[in-house]
């Protein structure tokens, strides 16, 4: 299975569980091409930009040994599955849960003011590949230097752009045409996958960025 680290733009700090709508929205067209087969809010990149969080030191991820039933013994011999427990901080008999059940980070909702501060950067490896919100999808060129581990974490030069039509109005986050266009790889021939629709649909209030949120997405196909 693929994955793939997608932002997605939401609306200024959205609960964790409400979140879906949004995302579904922003991330249908992708999953009406074919290029993704679902996705989670941060999944298999649960705490991807808050260095400080470690989803396998979060105690809602524990789950208490199935091989031994949380007594850390089988038979007459210390259970190899958990015998890792105390050393890496957790409830003794217990191991972490796989990450298609790691409970919801709220940290995976970042607001937007934060990518815009010069000073932002991402954790290295921890680039998205792809930014989606309600003007289209755009791949930001990152996925090879993801995969091969030489990702900085710098915001590559498609998203600055991406950010900067945000600050500047040209980019709408909630335009009424559709996007023509998720495909990926992007055709030689393109640069990006998508065009500015927003460039007719100008909004009558300027773009306040903290009215928004950007979430962190695991993509898989």
């Amino acid at each position: 299975m693929d994955h793939r680290l997608i932002a997605v733009l939401v609306r200024a700090r959205p609960a964790v569980a409400t979140i879906d709508a949004q995302l579904a929205r922003a991330l249908r067209p992708l999953l009406r091409a074919r290029t993704i087969n679902g996705y989670r809010l941060g999944g298999q990149a649960t705490g991807a930009w808050n260095p400080d969080y470690s989803p396998a030191a979060d105690l809602t991820n524990w789950r208490t040994c199935q091989s031994c039933g949380g007594t850390t013994r089988t038979g007459d011999a210390p259970c190899a599955a958990c015998a890792d427990a105390t050393r890496a901080g957790r409830r003794p008999g217990t191991v972490v849960a796989s990450y298609t059940e790691w409970a919801r980070h709220p940290g995976d909702i970042v607001p937007l003011p934060r990518l815009l501060h010069p000073g932002w950067r991402f954790p290295p490896g921890r680039t998205p590949i792809a930014w989606a919100d309600g003007a289209g999808v755009v791949w930001l060129g990152t996925d090879e230097a993801v995969r091969r581990g030489t990702d900085t974490g710098h915001i590559p030069p498609r998203l600055r752009r991406v950010l900067n039509d945000l600050r500047l109005g040209n980019r709408d986050p909630d335009p009424s045409q559709a996007v023509p266009d998720a495909r990926w790889p992007p055709r030689p021939d393109q640069v990006m996958p998508w065009r500015y629709p927003s460039q007719h649909l100008r909004r009558s209030d300027p773009f306040n960025p903290a009215g928004w949120s950007v979430a962190v997405v695991d993509a898989h196909s």
